[in-house]
């Protein structure tokens, strides 16, 4: 038997065991978070995704020598033209290296995100940086507040820690946790901030805020009552689409409660998403919930928090959200699959056509791989080696390679290559950079932990310029929630991983508008449009219209834009009109 760790991008990073005679996966019961279990991505979508085995160049098969030199020359030609667009379908810390390359070769990558960076920004703006809220401090928490993140499907292993504690569900959606919860308050999209800034305000007026830690630990506390009272309390909860009362019973329910809010990407998917998160980040130093045990923020952590990465990154480089690609001779997408997952589709789909050279690298068929010119099949985390950095928590995890194969190569592997055949210089042997990272770890037991690891972040202070908590200083919007149509909201689907495994091919509704199961319709944007059978469900509020992320055809919908802050796709900054065939 030997351990790794599961690559794809989720929080909970799972410490799996695998038989290397019959691959059989198993959870690490020893694991301090994932306690022996392993989700349905692992244990079974990605046994049953069927993977590319061959190289292709125009659609005919080749050998791996061939589609190697037909990709080196592609980039050859291309000189400075050259753009790396590297995904997250494995969180590996070896998918970096082809960053590396393209450091050496002078070439493009991309910044920003299309998950959290407008969120990740709002956290950096109040302490400096995003530090993992560890298991064990949010198992001392009384009360839970989950807040736009639907644990049972993007988190499941959390579910131990919320055992017989207070729970709180905010979301647009009567999720799974929602029908369990203590309290469920189903608000609008895009209202988050004014339901933050509202329970702010009213724990100074319930004399609920901590005096002692904002006049410590936070930076010009005196005036942020002042702002929070520049938001009509009216106004803000009709933003919200709830009730006086509503506010009450979840004051009611956190009070004298030590409390952790588990924030998920859903509240940051708009222009504003940063103010979203130092909002929330706002509500709980208002509280004094940092560095104490039970309390505090848990968003998506920086999992390079604290790492000296061994990495060269080209300073050229274009958002994610609105990459170019036109303005490029050849593009690399490793581990992407922006045809399915950028915002903005109809306009990236004629960028893309405009590219000569599109070279996919990658494990999995999808709209990106049938458009590429050159395929390249990647290997699976069983068949190379790697170290697993988390975003969920503070463990880090070698991934040593347990079977050999033919069909493939790794990054470094195609890195390497690159390198060699273009004549650079700069490249380490693979061990190298493992070892960098694990050698900069703590070691705790069998396991080893994140250089940054607290068992209770900022307990001394924070990492802004002042040493202490920075509130907003102000709020800018300029979207017109008012403006007809429904909410478009797309989360993370149970059966699919973006756009990997069992993607969904549904729109979920409300049946106050009449349709029914299985009837095709239109769903309409100022962006484009999409055809899709309904689902109904009571689950889903009147005003929204939901579709997974991954649907085919979903971002058809999405604004072609990025946040204020952070460079992030703005996924729900639209609205939507649902039409009858």
């Amino acid at each position: 038997m030997k351990v790794t760790a599961c690559p794809l991008d989720c929080y909970d990073a799972c410490a799996v065991v695998v038989d290397p005679d019959t691959l059989k996966m198993t959870g690490l019961e020893s694991h301090p978070f994932t306690r022996g279990a392993l989700c349905s991505h692992l244990n079974r979508h990605f046994k049953e995704a069927e993977r590319i085995e061959v190289p292709k160049i125009d659609g005919t098969e080749v050998s791996m020598q061939e589609a190697l030199e037909a990709a080196a020359e592609a980039i050859k030609d291309a000189k400075e033209e050259f753009l790396l667009y590297r995904g997250s379908g494995n969180l590996g810390i070896m998918q970096q290296v082809t960053e590396h390359f393209t450091a050496a070769w002078g070439g493009w990558t991309t910044e920003g995100s299309l998950c959290d960076g407008s969120g990740q920004s709002g956290i950096e703006a109040g302490r400096g940086i995003s530090l993992a809220l560890p298991p064990e401090s949010i198992e001392k928490a009384d009360a839970i507040v989950v807040w736009g993140r639907n644990v049972t499907v993007t988190n499941p292993h959390m579910k131990n820690l919320l055992k017989d504690k207070t729970l709180i569900v905010i979301d647009p959606v009567r999720t799974k946790m929602a029908k369990e919860a203590d309290l469920f308050l189903q608000i609008r999209p895009r209202s988050d901030f004014y339901l933050a800034v509202m329970l702010a305000r009213f724990m100074f007026m319930e004399d609920m805020e901590d005096n002692d830690f904002m006049e410590q630990r936070c930076e010009d506390a005196d005036w942020y009552y002042d702002f929070l009272r520049t938001f009509r309390v009216k106004t803000s909860l009709e933003k919200c689409g709830i009730e006086l009362d509503d506010l009450g019973d979840l004051l009611y329910q956190m009070q004298n409660k030590k409390t952790v809010f588990l924030v998920g990407t859903g509240v940051q998917k708009y222009s504003i998403g940063d103010q979203v998160l130092q909002a929330i980040d706002g509500l709980a130093a208002v509280l004094g919930f940092f560095g104490k045990p039970g309390c505090g923020v848990s968003f998506l952590a920086d999992s390079t928090a604290g790492f000296k990465l061994p990495f060269n990154y080209s300073p050229k480089k274009c958002a994610k959200p609105v990459a170019p690609f036109g303005r490029f001779k050849t593009v690399l997408v490793q581990g992407a699959n922006p045809l399915a997952q950028m915002p903005g589709l109809l306009k990236v789909e004629e960028e893309i056509r405009k590219v000569e050279n599109l070279i996919y690298f990658g494990l999995y068929e999808n709209e990106t791989s049938e458009a590429a010119k050159i395929v390249i099949p990647a290997k699976n985390f069983l068949e190379k080696d790697d170290v697993r950095l988390s975003y969920g928590h503070p463990y880090v995890q070698p991934m040593p390679k347990i079977v050999d194969t033919d069909i493939g190569i790794s990054e470094y592997e195609f890195s390497k290559y690159l390198f060699d055949a273009l004549g650079l210089e700069g490249l380490e042997e693979e061990r190298y950079y493992i070892d960098y990272i694990l050698d900069q770890c703590r070691k705790d037991g069998e396991f080893y932990k994140s250089p940054a690891y607290e068992e209770h972040p900022y307990a001394e202070e924070f990492a802004t310029d002042s040493g202490n908590y920075e509130f907003l200083e102000e709020f800018e919007d300029d979207f017109d929630d008012e403006e007809e149509g429904l909410w478009l909201i797309t989360p993370k689907s149970p059966h699919s991983l973006n756009s990997q495994f069992r993607r969904e091919h549904r729109v979920v509704l409300h049946p106050c508008f009449g349709f029914e199961d299985g009837e095709t319709v239109r769903i309409v944007s100022e962006y484009g449009d999409v055809k899709l059978p309904v689902s109904v469900s009571e689950d889903v509020r009147r005003d929204c219209v939901l579709i997974y992320a991954g649907t085919p055809g979903v971002n058809r919908l999405t604004p072609p834009m990025k946040s204020l802050m952070g460079k992030s796709a703005c996924y729900q900054e639209v609205k939507v009109k649902v039409e009858r065939i």
